[in-house]
This record gives structure tokens, sequence and C-alpha cells, in this order.
């Protein structure tokens, strides 16, 4: 009844409608806040802050409040054929003088703006304020390179702000000695506008107790390592690794201009690797949104060869679009409203794809559905305005109901513990409500006000109606026959051949929890070719695997007795337990061993006057011991680095080993050392919490739409075992869809294949659990409203062959869609996209055409006695 109200409103007052989309279309392009602005990217920051990597990244900024740097940018300069020579190591200290001039530029300008963190107090104990360390930097950067006149010019000028003339002119004389012109120059910072990579610390070899990490044990790498205040997934990255590439190709250049050709240079870093990603995914969303919308204009011309037709889908999900991202910008917002600061909505860059795939696959079906009923009804009566709002009437309720069950489905993502799922389920369930409403009224709304023209170039409704027949009825009535004839032997057929693939994944989930394994390297997603991850790839030739992504390991203690000769010895204890947990531990850095030997008594080689020299420097004790007052003496750092790639599972195993040795190590300690507590920051623990918490999540929300998805359809439909057996032929198809996954990538892939993404279990089994539904209703729906006039097995037949052609055409349209998430360059992205492609021509040729009709002739046989029977067993 609403429905057939509906259609009735949209066909008198099309004008109306169609001004109100556009106006708040236009107010939603206008009006802040906007799509760019808001959304974020990343999974480790969105972890639950009750997760131990959490807690220990929160106690170490508080410990070490003066250690500001979230990511690094890593510039690396190596060489395979030999170790690096002199003056290969010059080259790469002439590479950095740039950058800690740029150091220094940075802590003077900190200091004029008072924004300076820096340590209260140099090694004498003196203050020691910012522009000191600025003075530090520039005299760093004129040692690594003293052909580079900027650090000098720069003290001159410094000193001579600070009153100190004799200073003033002998800095200012050396740089005129480098650079005779500059007789006539003002004295000013140089260069005026240096890199801004919001950078903290510039480390090279030559940095005093931290430098011997940067050179590589077997001589043919060095590393000069930039630490940002940015975070690793911050979008401002994508800025700076563009300026990192061309500071590589500068001196790429110069390599080759000074005959130093044999030196490999490039960058990398998690700064840069996150840029990498954020640009991979920026190009994702781009390639999705053009060949979704191409393979949608290219079926719908197939379909229905009317080029003015295209304009109603077209339209209503640009609109939709439009009007939807907006809506969830908007709702990152509203915790700025009085009351309703406890709301923390966020929404994620790669939840576009999402949107823009399930919103043109969705709506385009929504619309066909609705032109389909459309020609139906017009060759009827061949009256335009009564066939608009009969079809309205007759597929309002089923596309209301489908919309549901995925809006349903993906609002249980909301129950998560990853805020990345919590948020993006309901803002994409949200975007498909808004998708439905503007189907359902701006979709007609066009059909109505463009009258005639829609039917160009057939001319008329007659010619539309014979020639824009989505796929011959025979065909279809071939296909119902054979299922009312043959029903449990079809269905039988079908779920043996396809059990053979599926079921691997079932016994896996029934055996160990999880249908397939998943892989979390988050490195692995970026392609070969991007000059981040060549470098990284490069580099695990020279250091350890685990060298980017090191453990950090607090110790805490309330003693306060760190950094005495009872915590020393602690500590000393503490660090021979890491290396006999495993041969895989490679270097121990801490307070007593600042080099990460392995601990051993004391020695007047150069080594041993070495570390003992380090253990009382000012750097030593500002990275390995806690410098917040309340703090100080409580806390001891660890930096482990293990020969594992930091994402690997094996990777996850050796954290667990080094934390059940360490507290069995603690245990034998004696008072108060008995009671010390350990945390471990870094990118290993913090995978282990992401792998966590989405497997936990995974089971929550997967039990989460079977329920809720099992009620809409219950609701709509008032069948119980109908409802029942949808629910297991989408998840049958699930599991089938996963075992043709994997098999497909493990083949393409071969030796560099791990395992799937760990996204595509979950996105696949919410996507097409809800999606895949939609065309089991539709055809149910029918099919019910034709038995109803028919009886069972002639409505049955009439159901699907109405039907076949459009769910057929819908299948197509979404699965192309989906397809489109095949054209990004992140491999997360399209081993998604090509589940979900799987998924839904699984759902279209095989659940909707074969398994559920056969369902349903096995019940009309059982429900019906013999004489009732128009079809032959």
């Amino acid at each position: 009844m609403f429905f057939q109200k509906l259609g009735k409103f949209v066909v008198q007052y099309p004008l109306a409608i169609i001004a109100f989309w556009v106006i708040f279309a236009a107010l939603a392009i206008a009006l802040p806040p906007h799509w760019n602005d808001v959304t974020l990217d990343g999974d480790l920051a969105f972890l639950p802050k009750n997760m131990p990597s959490v807690e220990a990244d929160d106690l170490f900024r508080r410990a070490f409040p003066q250690r500001q740097a979230k990511s690094q940018i890593v510039f690396a300069v190596s060489r395979e054929d030999s170790t690096l020579t002199e003056e290969d190591l010059r080259f790469a200290d002439r590479m950095a003088s740039p950058l800690q001039n740029t150091q220094g530029i940075f802590l003077y300008r900190s200091a004029e703006q008072g924004t300076a963190e820096v340590d209260p107090t140099n090694e004498e104990g003196e203050d020691a304020g910012p522009i000191q360390y600025a003075m530090e930097a520039w005299e760093e950067s004129a040692l690594l390179d003293p052909r580079n006149w900027h650090p000098l010019w720069n003290m001159a000028f410094v000193c001579g702000q600070l009153g100190k003339s004799d200073e003033k002119e002998q800095y200012r004389q050396l740089a005129i000695a480098l650079r005779p012109e500059l007789t006539k120059e003002t004295l000013e910072l140089v260069p005026s506008e240096p890199f801004d990579w919001n950078q903290f610390d510039v480390l090279t070899r030559h940095t005093m107790v931290r430098g011997d990490m940067l050179a590589s044990p077997d001589g043919h790498a060095v590393l000069v390592v930039v630490e940002s205040r940015n975070e690793f997934m911050a979008t401002d990255n994508i800025r700076v690794l563009q300026e990192a590439t061309q500071y590589v190709e500068a001196w790429r250049k110069k390599a080759d201009e000074e005959g130093l050709s044999h030196l490999e240079i490039g960058v990398t870093g998690n700064a840069a690797i996150g840029g990498e990603m954020l640009l991979a995914a920026k190009e994702s969303i781009a390639n999705t949104e053009l060949y979704t919308i191409l393979l949608v204009v290219l079926i719908l011309l197939v379909i229905y060869r009317t080029p003015m037709m295209l304009t109603v889908p077209l339209l209503s999900i640009a609109v939709s679009f439009i009007i939807s991202s907006w809506l969830v910008a908007l709702l990152t917002q509203v915790h700025y409203l009085p009351g309703l600061e406890w709301v923390d909505f966020k929404v994620f860059k790669t939840s576009r794809i999402f949107i823009v795939v399930i919103l043109f696959g969705a709506g385009t079906d929504f619309c066909l559905f609705l032109i389909g009923r459309y020609r139906e009804e017009l060759a009827r009566c061949r009256d335009h305005q009564w066939a608009i709002a009969q079809a309205l009437a007759g597929v309002g309720e089923a596309l209301t109901a489908s919309a549901m069950t995925t809006v349903v489905g993906l609002g249980m993502m909301f129950f998560a513990d990853f805020e990345k799922y919590r948020n993006s389920g309901p803002a994409i369930g949200l975007c498909l409500l808004v998708t439905l409403f503007t189907c359902l009224t701006l979709a007609p709304a066009i059909m109505r006000f463009l009258g005639p023209l829609l039917f160009w170039p057939w001319g008329d409704s007659k010619q539309f109606v014979e020639k824009s027949r989505p796929v011959s009825t025979a065909w279809w009535e071939q296909i119902s026959s054979w299922i009312c004839r043959w029903p449990g032997m079809t269905l039988t057929v079908v779920v043996l051949l396809l059990g053979m693939v599926g079921f691997p994944s079932m016994w896996n989930r029934i055996r160990t929890g999880e249908a397939v394994e998943v892989s979390y390297d988050l490195f692995g997603d970026l392609d070969n070719d991007r000059m981040a991850k060549q470098t990284a790839l490069r580099l695990r030739e020279h250091f350890p695997l685990g060298e980017s992504g090191p453990l950090t390991i607090l110790a805490v203690n309330q003693s306060g007795q760190f950094g005495e000769r009872e915590g020393r010895s602690i500590i000393l204890d503490l660090s021979n337990t890491l290396f006999a947990t495993s041969d895989d531990v490679e270097q121990v850095f801490t307070s007593e061993q600042p080099l990460g030997d392995k601990p051993a008594g004391f020695s007047f080689s150069g080594r041993g006057r070495q570390v003992m020299l380090l253990r009382n420097h000012r750097r030593t004790k500002e990275f390995f011991l806690a410098q917040e007052p309340k703090l100080r003496g409580e806390i001891a750092l660890l930096r482990v680095i293990v020969d594992r790639n930091p994402f690997s599972n094996g990777a996850i195993e050796l954290l667990g080993k080094i934390e059940h040795d360490l507290h069995a190590k603690i245990d034998t300690l004696p008072p108060p050392w008995n009671e010390t507590k350990i945390f471990i920051q870094g990118t290993t623990p913090s995978i282990r919490d992401l792998r966590t918490v989405t497997q936990s999540d995974q089971k929550r929300i997967e039990f989460g739409v079977i329920v809720a998805v099992f009620f809409v359809l219950l609701v709509i439909l008032r069948r119980p075992f109908v409802c029942a057996y949808m629910i297991l032929s989408v998840l049958f198809s699930y599991y089938v869809t996963l075992g043709i996954t994997e098999m497909f990538f493990r083949t393409v892939y071969a030796d560099s294949y791990q395992a799937l993404d760990w996204k595509v279990p979950l996105f696949l089994f919410v996507i097409l659990a809800a999606i895949g539904q939609d065309y089991n209703v539709y055809l149910a729906t029918r099919v019910f409203e034709e038995q109803k006039r028919l009886g069972p097995i002639q409505g049955l037949m009439r159901g699907i062959t109405t039907t076949g052609g459009i769910i057929t055409s819908c299948g197509l349209v979404m699965a192309g869609t989906f397809a489109s998430m095949c054209m990004g360059t992140l491999l997360g992205v399209i081993e998604i996209g090509f589940a979900l492609t799987v998924g839904v021509l699984l759902d279209t040729f095989v659940v909707r055409t074969i398994m559920l009709p056969c369902f349903l002739a096995l019940m009309n046989r059982y429900a019906q006695s013999p004489e009732d029977d128009t079809i032959d067993a």
C-alpha cells in the first residue's frame, strides 16, 4: 500500500522530487566537512586502547617525552659487489649533511616560536636550550660535508643574533672561503625553504650511541635516518615521500657524475612505506571509481541498448554518492555538539572503495529491477505514467527488503572492537540507505520527467519493450523446467562438485576456528616496483630482517633503582635472557650494552673501551632510561633486533617466547625485582594485537550477521525453513569462494604467496552474506507472488522465468563493480575484489539459479499431494 502511494506521488510531482535531490546534492558539495578533510587511514593506530601494544606505546610516550619521533625516513646507500669504500662512506655523509642542516633550522625556528621539545640538560648538566642543539646540528652538518657552506652561514647568522660578534665573523669567513660570492650577501638562514618533514632528529653513522646501528654488519650498506613526528600513516607522508624521492634522484645523479654509479641509493622507513601505502590506496580508489563507472555504463548499454535509460541509474547513484559521502563526513563532527562528546565516529580513506563499488553495484541493481518491472507493466498497458507507478509498487518492497539485509549485515560491524571495522560497516550501510531512497524516488522521477525521450533511439515504448529484453525467456523456461523436474539430483550434483572446493575451508574452520590462513604483512600489500619497498628488500640482504621493526621492551620496577648498580645488573640479566631465547635474537641494545653486543666482562679492546665510554654518555641515558622525572629510575628500555620479518607469524611466535622467558627470569629474581613488569612496543606486538582483535571481531560479527540477516529475511518472507536455507546456501558459497580465491592467488603468485590478506575473510563474509541475499529475496518474493496466482509448480517456474534475466543482469553489474577493485595497486584490495567477484557470480549463477529453486521445488513436492503435481518426477 505504501509503495502504491509513493508511486502515485512520484509520477504526480517529478519536478519537485528532482529539485529536492539536486539542491541536496549541491549543498553537500558546497558545505563542509568534505570527505578528504576528515578521512583517516592506517590500521595499527586504531587498535583498542586496552591492547598490550597500545599500553606499551602510551607508557613509552610518558617515560620518554623527549622522544617525539613517530616514524622514520631512512635513506640507504649500499653496493652489492663489495663493501663500501671510504669514498662511498664520505658520499653517504655528504648526502646526510643537508638533512642535518635542515634539522638545525628546524630547531632554531622552534626555539623562536617557543615550540621546541628538547632535553633540559647536556652531558655536563648545564642548560642546553634548543639554540644550542641547533648549533650542534650545524656543526655536525659541517663535519659531514666540509664543502657545505650552509651550516657555517647559519651558525654565523645565529651568533650575530646572539651578539657573539667574534664567532659570527669566524663562521662567516669560513663560509666565504668555500663560496667567495657570499662577501656581499646578508646573513640569513639558508636554504630559506628547507625540507619540511616535521622532523625531530637526524641520525648518521657518526651519531653517538645510535650510530653503530646504522652500518650493516657486512659493511655493504649504511643508513641515514630522519626521525619524523608524523604518524606512520599520516596523509602528509605522501608529500614527504615525493620530496624524499626527489632528494634521492638528485643524489643518484651526483653519484653518476662523480664516478660512483655502483652505489645503490634509495629511501625507505615506515614513514616512506606509509606514504607508499597511502599513495597506492589513492590510486586504487581512483582506478576503482573509473572502472566501476565504465563497467556499469557498458553493461547497461548491452542490456538495454538505450543511452537515455543510462541516465536513470547513473544520475541517481551520482546524487546518492555525493550526499551519502557528505553525511558520513558530517557524522565525524557530531562529537562537537553539546552532550554528544562521547560519539567518536571516524571514516577511513579505503572505505571509499567499498562505498563506490557497493553503491554503484546495489544502486544499479535497484534501478534494473525498477526498469525491468516497468518494462513488464508497459507491455500490459502502454501507459508511461501508470507503468512507473505500478513498477514502483511492485518492486518497492523487494528493493527495501534486499537493501535492509545488506544494511543490517554491515551494521553488525558496529559491535567490533577494532575501530576500522566498527566505523566502516555502519558508514557503508548509511550510504546504501541513501542510495535506496534515491532509487525509490529520484530514479522513477527521472523516468517520468524524460517521458518519450527515455525510449530513444527506439522511438516508442512498444519497440523498447520488444528490443530491450535482457535475456531470452526461452532459456529460463528450460532451466525452470529442468529444476522442477529433477530438483534433488540437480541440487546434489551442484553441492558435491562445489563442495570439493569449499570443504577444505569448512574443515579448517571447524578444526582451527579459521577458514583460511591469513597474512598481516602490510608491507606485502605494496608492488615490488615502488622505491620504498625495493630499498627495504635490498636492505634485508645486509641487515637482520627485524631491523625495520625492532622490539622495544620496557622493564618497569617501582623501586627506582634502574641506572644504579643493582638495577644495571638486572638489565644485564634480562639482556642475557633475551640472547638465550633464540638464535634469531641478533642484538640487544641497553644502557649497559649500547652497541648491542652480548653482555661480557670489561675488556681493554677498542670495542670494550667504547662501550665503557658510551655507558655514561648523555645520549645513552636519553635513549635507554626514562627521562620523565616522575618515572626516572623506574623504567629501562631494551631495544631488540631479531632476524625475522616483523609482520610474520614466525615473529609473533618468537615474541611469545621472549615474553615467556622474560617472565620466567623475573620470577627468579629477588625482591623487589621479581615484581618487574614487561611492556613490549613495536611492529610485531602491534600486528599480534591486530590479529587478536580482528579474529575475535570476525567471530562476533559473523554470528551477528547470520542472526540479523535471518530475522530480516523472516520478517520479509515469514517462512523460517526458506530463510534458514538461504543463510546456509550463502554460507556454502562463502566457503567455496574462499577456496577458489586461495587457490587462485596461491597459483598466480607462486613462491611469493604467503596467505590471503587478513581483511579478505571478514569483508567477504559480511558483504556476501548481506548482498548475496538480495537475489534470493528478489527471486523468492516473486515466486511467492506468482504461486498465489498460478499454484506451487507453475508459480515457481513463472518466478524463475520472469526474474532470471533481470537477476542475471544485476549479478553481472554487481560482479563487474567488485571486479573493478582488481584494477587497484594494493594486493589486499585486489584479493578482496577478486573474492567478492567470484562470490557474487556464484550467488548469481549457482545459489539463485539452481540451489534456491531446487529447494523450493523440493518443498513444493513434499507439501502437495501427488495428484496436484503437474511436473513428473
